[in-house]
C-alpha cells in the first residue's frame, strides 16, 4: 500500500505571539486515533522558548500540561535510535564534540599518525614541548568536524571512503571515524530508508516544530520524514511577509569590495526591495530557500498569518501614545519589503520618540549607567499601554561578560540609592563567582604557582577551604602580619625555588618564616638557634591558627607534587577527587558550595567518561588537564531561561527569538559585531561562503549574526535600543559604531526630509561622567537625562567658582582639664612631631589607619630604604660596629630577613657597614667605657607637672646618634630631650652624631646644658603650643618647619619649605598625609598669607626652643610673607 503523501504544513508570521495562538489552536484538537495521555511533542530552539511558551499556552488553555519539549537535535537522536541501521550503535560510535576532541587528541600526539605525508605541516606545528598544541588544536578540529556532520555528510563519507588523500582533514577524520557508526552515517542510512521509501517508526502522529530556524538542511530532512507517518506543524517566524527566498541581498556585493564597510551605493539597482532586508536577510533568505525551493523538503501546506507593525491600534505619538514610532515604520516598511515613501513622512527627528534608540558612551560602566536611566524613563512613561515591566526587557550583547561586574552596582542599586530594577543573568557559568571553582583552578596550577605569600594567603582565605580549616578573617590578618614580619615571600623551601630557576637558597620561603615562628613559639627568645633567628611576638591563641596554616600548606605542598605528572583521564580522575576530598572532608555548610561541589565531582567523573568512550588510554599532561577545567569552569551555559521575572541579561545568541517589547543591545562596537568565526581557517566551509560551491543553508559566522541584528530588531515590540562604545575614555576621539548600527542609522534617517541632519542626531553622545552637567539634561536634550539625585549637586557646581572648605571650628575648642595640668614627656614629643595626627586622636578620637603593608611576593633585592625596616637595619649594623662584633653580621641580618640573600646582600651590607663605620668610631671614642642609663624627670611649671624618662644618657653627656642628615622630627626629639633634662637641673650636655655635609666629620657635636630657667621658659612655649593645638589644628608640619628655620635665607626658606611640604611627582609631600589634609580641610599654608604667617610662627617657637633653648617673640629681619598659590615649589 502506497504511503500517503506527507502532511507537513507551514506556519510563517511575522508575530511569534499569533503563531502561540496558532499552536495552542492547534492543540485543542484531539489526535485521530490517539489517547490524550500521548504528550504532544514540540520542537523549540532553546530553553527560554520553552518557558515562554509554557506561560503562553497556559494563558491561553489555563493550564499548559503533558506536553514534551525538545530541541531539533534531541528529536534528531531520537529519530535515530528508534530507527537503528543493520549495526547496532555502541556508545563508542557517538562521534560528538567530547568524543571527537579526544580522538583527535590521540592522533594528534601519534607519532605514527603524524608520520603521514598529507600531516607534514601539522607535525611541524606540534613538534617541541608545548603540551597544549595538541590538545587546543583537538578543540578546534573537533568543533569542524561537528559543523561538517551537520552541513557536510557527504564529505565525511568520501573522506571516510579514501577520498583526499592528501587532505590533512581527511586524513585526520579516516583515523578517528573509520569503523564507527558516527551521527552522519546513521542519517545518511536513516534518509535512505526513510526520506521516500518505508516510513520511520517510533515519531509522533504530531509534531510542533515552534521557530526551530537555522537548522541544517539534514535535521529539516530528517523532521520532514515525520510527516509522512502524522502532521509536521512547522511555525515560521519571519521579519517579511511571503517567500524571500529568492531575495537578492548584498553579501555578494560586499565580498566583491573585499571589506565590510557602509557604502550607499550598494543598494544601486536592487530595485525597491528594502534595504535592512537586503544588508541583512541573506541567512534567513537560505532558510526560507530551504522551505520553499522543495529540492530539501516538501511542504503541503501555507497558512499564513501577519500582522502590519503599523496596524496595532495603539494611538499614535501625536495621541499620547507608540503607535507610529519610527522603529514601527521601519518594521512595518520591513514586513511589507518596501523602501521609505516619496517624499520623506517625517519632517524631523522627533527626540521624544523612544521607538528607536542609539547611544554613544566612553566606558561600559558608562553604557550601563545610561541604560539604567533610560530604562527608568521607559518604565515610568505613561505612553505604554499596558505599562511597562521589568520582565518584558531583554539586556544583551555580543558578549556579556565584561559587563557583569558592574550590573549589580549599576541596577542592584550600589550606584545610587532607591534605584534598583530587578534583573536576572542568564549567561553565565553555574560556577561563575562561585568560590569553589576558582580554588580548584587554582590547585590545579599549584605545579607552576611560586607559592607566593598572597597568592597562598588568598587561597587558604577562600571560604571553603577558612571553613575546613577553621580560620576566620581575623586569623587570616594575624597570620598575614606574622609571616610577613617573618620573612615569607615565596616558595615552599630552597629546592622549590631551585625548580623555578632561582638561587637553591631558603632565604624568604616559607621554611624560613615558619621556622622562626615555631621557634619563637616555642622559646621565646630572639637569640639565634642553628642559624634560625626565631620569631618571639607571637600572640595568644596564636597556635591554633599557625597549626591549621601548617596543615593545609602540608596538602598543598603534597598536591604540588601530584599534579604535576602525566596521567591517564582515570587516574586524574582518582587524584582530584583525592585532592577534593583532602581540602574538603568535611560536608559544606553552605548548600550553594554543596552544589558547586557536585558539580565539579560531575565534571571531572565527564572527564574521565568521555576520554573512555573515546578509547583513549594514554597518558594527558598536567597542563592539558588545567587548561581544560579552567575553560570548562568559565564556559557560559546558554541554555539558562530567561524569563525570570526581571530584565533578561544575556548574550546575543541565536534564534532567542522571543517577543521583548523592548530589546536592548550593548557593545555593538565596530569589530566586536559582527563577529568573526576563530576557526575560519579550519573551516573548509567558510571557504566555500564565496564561491559557487556554497549550498543553501551553509552557516556564516557574519550572515548568522547579521539575521540575529535583524530578527532582533523585528521582534522588538515598542522599542530597539542600542547602545556602544562611541568616544575613548582616555582622549575624547570618536569610535564608530558596527557597521549594522550605520546601516540601521541610514535606513531610520531616510524617513525624514533632512536625512543628514536626521542620521546625525540620532545618536545621543553621552558624557563621560556621570555628574556632568549634560547628563542632566545641561544641553537641552530630552533624550539625556539621569536618576542619579546624589550626583546632580556636584553636577550644578561644575563650572562654578570652587570655593575653600570652611575651618573645622568657628571657635577653638575647649580645653581639657589635664591637658594642661597632667603632661607625659612622651605626649609632648608626639604632639610636636605629627601635630595633626595628635589632635585628631585626642581631641575627636580619629585614629587614622595606618598606611596598608602590602608587601610583595617577591624577596627583596635591596636593602630597606626607608621606614621601621631601614632603621632597625642601621641599629643593628651600628650595635655591632660598636660592640666590635661585625664579623657575623650577614647571617645574623640574614636569619632576621633585613637584608637580600646571597652575594648582592653581602655587597651591599658591606657597603652599609663602610658607611656606619665613622659614627660608631666617633661614638666609641666619645664614650669610652661609660654605660648607658635612664634618668627619670619630673618638673613642675606652676601647676604643670611634665614627667617621664631620658634614656640615651650617659655620665658625660645624652647622646644622640642620627644614621644620616638631620630632619625636623628627629631635632625635636634630641633638643627636647635637651630641654627636660636642663628644666630638671641635669648638668648634662647634648652630644650628637650625624651627618653634617662633610664625610670627615659626624661628630660628636656638643651643645652645653641650658639654663635651668631658660629651659623652662622655652619648654613652657612649647606646651602653650601643644595647648592650643589642642584647641584648633595648627598649620605645621616638623619636616617643613625645620626646613623654613634652618635656612638663614628667608626667600630660600620660603621655597625649600613650600617643596616639603607640596612634594612633587616623585618627591614626598609632607601636607599630602592624610591628618594634614582632614585637619585643615585641603588648605595649603604656602597659598594663603594668614596661615603662611602662622606656619612661620610656629616653625621658630619650636625650634629656637628645641635647637637654641630661646624663645620666639617675633620676627626682626622684615621677611616677606607673601604668597603665590599657584606658583610650583622650587625644589
Amino acid at each position: 500500500m502506497p504511503a500517503a503523501a506527507p502532511d507537513f504544513r507551514i506556519y510563517p508570521s511575522n508575530a511569534l505571539e499569533l503563531l502561540a495562538g496558532l499552536l495552542a489552536h492547534e492543540l485543542r484538537q484531539p489526535v485521530p486515533g490517539q489517547s490524550i495521555l500521548v504528550p504532544e511533542t514540540v520542537l523549540i530552539p532553546q530553553v527560554a522558548m520553552r518557558r515562554w511558551l509554557q506561560a503562553t499556552l497556559a494563558a491561553e488553555h489555563g493550564v499548559a500540561a503533558n506536553l514534551e519539549f525538545l530541541t531539533p537535535g534531541e528529536f534528531v537522536a531520537r529519530a535515530l535510535k528508534a530507527n537503528p541501521g543493520d549495526r547496532p550503535v555502541q556508545p563508542q560510535d557517538e562521534l560528538d564534540a567530547d568524543s571527537l576532541r579526544w580522538r583527535l587528541y590521540d592522533a594528534l600526539t601519534d607519532p605514527q599518525t603524524l608520520a603521514h605525508p598529507a600531516l607534514a605541516q601539522l607535525a611541524t606545528y606540534l613538534r617541541g614541548d608545548d603540551a597544549l598544541r595538541p590538545w587546543a588544536l583537538a578543540g578546534e578540529l573537533a568543533a569542524v568536524f561537528e559543523k561538517y556532520q551537520a552541513w557536510r555528510r557527504d564529505w565525511l563519507l568520501r573522506w571516510e571512503g579514501g577520498a583526499d588523500p592528501d587532505d590533512p582533514q581527511a586524513v585526520l577524520w579516516r583515523a578517528v571515524a573509520t569503523g564507527s557508526v558516527y551521527r552522519a552515517r546513521r542519517i545518511q542510512a536513516y534518509l535512505d530508508r526513510f526520506e521516500t521509501a518505508a516510513l520511520p517508526q517510533g515519531l509522533p502522529r504530531r509534531l510542533f516544530a515552534f521557530a526551530t530556524l537555522n537548522v541544517s538542511p539534514d535535521v529539516l530532512r530528517v523532521l520532514a520524514t515525520q510527516a509522512r507517518v502524522g502532521t509536521l506543524h512547522f511555525y515560521l517566524p519571519t521579519p517579511a511577509q511571503g517567500y524571500w527566498g529568492d531575495l537578492q541581498t548584498l553579501g555578494p556585493r560586499r565580498r566583491a569590495r573585499a571589506d565590510d564597510t557602509v557604502d550607499d551605493h550598494v543598494f544601486d539597482g536592487t530595485g525597491g526591495e528594502n534595504r535592512l532586508l537586503q544588508a541583512w536577510g541573506a541567512a534567513g533568505r537560505d532558510f526560507m530557500a530551504m522551505l520553499g525551493s522543495y529540492e530539501v523538503v516538501h511542504p503541503s501546506a501555507e497558512i499564513d498569518v501577519y500582522i502590519d507593525p503599523l496596524a496595532s491600534g495603539q494611538r499614535k505619538l501625536a495621541e499620547g501614545g507608540l503607535g507610529d514610532t519610527l522603529l514601527r515604520r521601519l518594521q512595518s516598511d520591513l514586513f511589507r519589503r518596501a523602501r521609505p515613501a516619496v517624499p520623506a513622512p517625517l519632517a524631523e527627528l522627533s527626540r521624544t520618540d523612544p521607538g528607536l534608540q542609539i547611544h554613544a558612551c566612553h566606558t561600559r560602566l558608562r553604557e550601563l549607567q545610561v541604560l539604567h536611566d533610560q530604562l527608568r524613563g521607559l518604565l515610568e512613561d505613561p505612553r505604554f499601554d499596558p505599562p511597562l515591566q521589568p520582565r518584558e526587557i531583554a539586556v544583551l550583547a555580543p558578549d556579556i561578560d565584561p559587563y557583569i561586574p558592574y550590573l549589580e552596582a549599576v541596577f542592584g542599586g550600589g550606584d545610587a540609592p532607591g534605584t534598583r530594577i530587578p534583573y536576572a543573568l542568564a549567561d553565565t557559568s553555574p560556577l561563575a563567582g562561585e568560590p569553589l571553582a576558582e580554588v580548584f583552578v587554582r590547585l590545579l596550577g599549584l605545579p607552576v604557582s611560586r607559592f607566593g605569600l598572597h597568592e597562598m594567603l588568598d587561597l587558604l582565605a577562600s571560604p571553603p577551604l577558612a571553613e575546613a580549616a577553621g580560620l576566620d578573617a581575623a586569623a587570616f590578618e594575624r597570620l598575614h602580619g606574622w609571616l610577613q614580619a617573618a620573612g615569607a615571600r615565596w616558595g615552599l623551601d630552597a629546592a622549590h625555588r631551585l625548580r623555578h630557576g632561582a638561587p637553591g637558597d631558603d632565604a624568604y620561603t616559607w621554611q624560613f618564616a615558619l621556622d622562626r615562628l615555631l621557634l619563637g613559639h616555642a622559646c621565646g627568645s630572639d637569640a639565634d638557634i642553628g642559624g634560625v633567628a626565631p620569631w618571639p611576638e607571637l600572640e595568644g591563641g596564636a597556635l591554633d591558627a599557625l597549626d591549621a596554616l601548617l596543615r593545609l600548606l602540608r596538602e598543598l605542598a603534597k598536591s604540588q607534587r601530584t599534579l604535576d605528572e602525566a596521567l591517564t583521564p582515570e587516574a586524574w580522575r582518582e587524584r582530584l577527587l583525592s585532592l577534593l576530598k583532602a581540602l574538603l572532608p568535611e560536608t559544606p555548610s553552605s548548600q550553594k558550595t554543596q552544589r558547586a561541589l557536585d558539580r565539579l565531582h560531575m565534571l571531572i567523573d565527564d572527564f574521565a567518561k568521555h576520554a573512555k568512550r573515546a578509547g583513549f588510554d594514554g597518558t594527558v599532561p598536567a597542563e592539558v588537564v588545567r587548561t581544560h577545567f579552567a575553560q570548562q569552569l568559565a564556559e557560559a551555559d546558554t541554555r539558562a531561561p530567561l524569563l525570570t521575572g526581571g530584565l533578561s541579561v544575556g548574550r546575543m545568541v541565536p534564534m532567542r527569538l522571543l517577543p521583548f517589547r523592548v530589546i536592548c543591545l550593548l557593545g555593538m562596537n565596530d569589530g566586536d559585531f559582527p563577529r568573526r568565526d576563530p576557526a575560519a581557517g579550519l573551516n573548509q566551509l567558510t571557504a566555500e561562503l564565496g564561491t559557487g560551491k556554497r549550498r543553501y543553508g551553509d552557516r556564516s559566522t557574519r550572515e548568522d549574526d547579521r539575521f540575529l541584528f535583524l530578527q532582533l530588531f523585528a521582534s522588538a515590540q515598542d522599542v530597539f535600543y542600542v547602545s556602544y562604545l562611541g568616544a575613548d575614555a582616555r582622549d575624547g576621539s570618536v569610535r564608530e559604531p558596527s557597521v549594522l548600527v550605520t546601516e540601521l542609522i541610514g535606513a531610520a534617517a531616510e524617513y525624514h526630509a533632512d536625512p543628514a541632519a536626521a542620521a546625525k542626531a540620532l545618536t545621543v553622545r553621552h558624557a563621560l561622567q556621570p555628574f556632568a552637567p549634560a547628563a542632566f539634561g545641561a544641553e537641552g536634550d530630552p533624550r539625556r537625562f539621569s536618576y542619579r539625585a546624589h550626583w546632580q549637586p556636584a553636577a550644578g557646581r561644575l563650572g562654578g567658582e570652587r570655593a575653600a572648605l570652611a575651618p573645622w571650628f568657628g571657635a577653638a575648642l575647649p580645653l581639657r582639664a589635664f591637658d594642661d595640668t597632667d603632661v607625659p614627656a612622651d605626649a609632648l614629643r608626639r604632639f610636636l612631631t605629627a601635630p595633626a595626627a595628635q589632635f585628631l586622636r585626642l581631641r575627636l578620637d580619629l585614629r587614622l589607619a595606618d598606611e596598608a603593608e602590602t608587601g610583595h611576593d617577591v624577596e627583596p633585592l635591596l636593602m630597606p630604604g626607608g621606614g621601621l625596616e631601614k632603621a632597625a637595619v642601621h641599629a643593628q649594623v651600628f650595635e655591632a660596629l660598636v660592640a666590635g662584633d661585625a664579623a657575623d653580621l650577614y647571617p645574623r641580618l640574614r636569619a632576621r630577613a633585613l637584608l637580600p640573600s646571597g652575594p648582592l646582600g653581602r655587597r651591599q651590607l658591606d657597603a652599609l657597614v663602610e658607611s656606619l663605620r665613622p659614627y660608631a668610631d666617633a661614638f666609641t671614642a666619645w664614650r669610652g667605657d661609660a654605660a648607658r642609663d635612664t634618668r627619670h624627670i619630673d618638673i613642675d611649671l606652676e601647676g604643670v607637672r611634665v614627667h617621664g624618662r631620658i634614656d640615651a644618657a650617659y655620665p658625660n653627656g645624652i647622646a644622640h646618634v642620627r644614621l644620616g642628615a638631620r630632619n625636623g622630627p628627629a631635632v625635636i626629639r634630641q633638643g627636647l630631650d635637651w630641654l627636660l633634662a636642663s628644666a630638671a637641673g641635669l648638668d648634662l650636655p647634648l652630644v650628637l652624631f650625624h651627618d653634617s655635609g662633610d664625610a670627615a666629620n659626624v661628630g660628636p657635636f656638643v651643645r652645653p646644658p641650658l639654663s635651668q630657667d631658660a629651659a623652662r621658659d622655652a619648654l613652657r612655649t612649647l606646651l602653650t603650643l601643644r595647648r592650643d593645638g589642642l584647641q584648633a589644628p595648627l598649620p605645621f608640619g616638623p619636616y617643613s618647619g625645620w626646613e623654613y628655620f634652618s635656612e638663614p635665607d628667608a626667600g630660600k626658606a620660603t621655597r625649600a619649605a613650600t617643596a616639603k611640604w607640596r612634594g612633587g611627582d616623585r618627591q614626598w609631600g609632607e601636607g599630602s598625609g592624610d591628618a594634614y589634609r582632614l585637619t585643615l580641610r585641603g588648605r595649603d599654608p604656602f597659598a594663603d598669607r594668614t596661615l603662611f604667617r602662622q606656619f612661620a610662627d610656629i616653625a621658630f617657637t619650636v625650634f629656637a626652643a628645641v635647637e637654641h633653648g630661646r624663645v620666639h617673640t617675633g620676627f626682626e629681619d622684615g621677611r616677606s610673607f607673601a604668597v603665590d598659590a599657584d606658583a610650583e615649589a622650587d625644589a
